[in-house]
């Protein structure tokens, strides 16, 4: 006799659920407060930055220093087991956490996110996203992160999405290595809108769609992105959009996929990310991810794959636009803003 699948299914979930609660111990267990407050209580307007990393030294004192001028109330950094001097740079700032968890990244990465996001900070904002990526948003040079979230808490939007922008200069990889962050975010000027796939939030397909259908969205014309610069120079299809700014409270799940809070209600303008993945010596510390075998996805190998090949690419090439300052990028379709929007931010 065989027995029907419907049989198994309560057994399976049972089994996932096991799993699931030994994964999360496991995870909690691996988590150790290093420096700071092991509690920070933030008002409804505080935004906390959100950082998870490990050797990312190149990046850190520069990321955290663009989020604080931008607003940012405290800082949580929860360090994956770094060899460089990434722990010392953080110290030198007040008001931020510092934690170490060296559970297995590939493997574990929702439950770290989510307890960086969680387990140190109570109530207010989070902008969760990665070292080599710096916010901008409508209005930024006159609307700090608070007043921005007052102005979306009083319309009823809990997040805001962010496209990610691959930010490159027109030069041979070799010279990037010896250029440092600040520097590179004035010096990689170049990107490109081509090469850009787009999906329906809601109607998406995805198989991460699930997630999607657990948010509301104020603009039906804030899209899914993938691919870009980074599919026209290695054929990739990455995602490019991020839930980067939220507000914690009843039902809100940060980052069980990494690119996606669930429930939030997202607001009706989109703000960009601007990803300097290739600043620095990109490809020794891809090569060292590869080693390191921390990344379950196949794209670090495509780009690993072709930087060897060109040791000179110049990824300036696959770059038709320069100077990406948010109103051009609005212009250019790239960012949405509803007129609604740019009345609440007038």
């Amino acid at each position: 006799m065989t027995l029907p699948k419907s049989f198994f299914a309560p057994i399976i979930r049972i089994n996932r659920r096991i799993k699931q609660r030994a994964d999360e111990r496991h995870v909690r267990s691996e988590l150790q407060l290093l420096h700071g407050p092991a509690v920070t209580r933030l008002s409804d307007d505080q935004v906390a930055l959100i950082i998870v990393g490990r050797d990312i030294s190149y990046f850190l004192e520069h990321h955290i220093q663009h989020h604080l001028a931008l607003g940012v109330s405290h800082v949580v950094y929860v360090d994956n087991g770094s060899t460089d001097n990434s722990i010392e740079i953080a110290k030198r700032f007040s008001n931020i956490t510092i934690a170490s968890c060296t559970a297995d990244f590939r493997l574990h990465q929702g439950r770290i996110r989510y307890l960086a996001n969680t387990y140190f900070l109570k109530g207010g904002w989070r902008l969760a996203i990665d070292p080599d990526e710096l916010l901008d948003y409508p209005e930024s040079d006159r609307i700090d992160l608070p007043e921005l979230t007052r102005r979306m808490n009083a319309r009823g939007h809990s997040a805001m999405v962010a496209q990610m922008l691959d930010m490159v200069f027109d030069g041979p990889a070799s010279a990037a290595a010896s250029i440092d962050f600040s520097q590179a975010e004035r010096l990689f000027d170049r990107y490109s809108l081509a090469a850009i796939r787009k999906v329906p939030y809601h109607e998406s397909g995805l198989p991460w769609a699930w997630f999607l259908e657990q948010n509301k969205t104020s603009n039906r014309d804030i899209l899914i992105f993938f691919g870009g610069l980074r599919h026209a120079a290695f054929g990739e299809d990455c995602c490019l959009t991020k839930h980067a700014l939220f507000r914690m409270g009843k039902g809100v799940i940060p980052h069980p996929h990494p690119h996606v809070t669930t429930g939030v209600i997202c607001t009706d303008f989109s703000a960009a990310l601007k990803h300097y993945k290739f600043a620095g010596d990109t490809l020794k510390r891809e090569k060292k991810l590869l080693a390191e075998n921390r990344i379950a996805h196949g794209e670090t190998q495509l780009r690993v794959a072709k930087m060897e090949r060109e040791v000179d690419i110049n990824l300036g090439r696959y770059a038709e636009c320069r100077g990406p300052a948010v109103e051009r990028l609005i212009d250019q379709g790239f960012l949405r803003i509803s007129n609604a929007a740019r009345e609440m931010l007038s």
